[in-house]
């Protein structure tokens, strides 16, 4: 097995700031349906994904996933520059 260059206490605090950032955007449940998608969509699309520690790779497609989401709720709360206020 290759040696890892991180520590499970770096894995254990990325793990802690992708959750931090997940608390925030949840607001409608389409959104998470959405961002869960459109994440497992990109991450079949690039076979990097594959070559990653399994605990890294979690991370990182949740930190992706989270972005997504985050994205939709500002588009959905007219929050994107150039858009102009989203009417329902």
């Amino acid at each position: 097995m290759a040696e890892e260059s991180y520590t499970r206490d770096d894995l254990a605090a990325w793990e802690r700031s992708v959750d931090v950032l997940r608390g925030g955007p949840r607001e409608d449940a389409s959104d998470a349906r959405a961002a869960y998608e459109a994440t497992a969509n990109l991450c079949s699309a690039w076979g990097g994904w594959m070559d990653m520690p399994g605990a890294i790779s979690n991370v990182v497609h949740r930190a992706v996933e989270t972005g997504y989401a985050q994205a939709l709720a500002d588009v959905r709360d007219g929050r994107v520059a150039g858009l102009g206020v989203v009417e329902d």
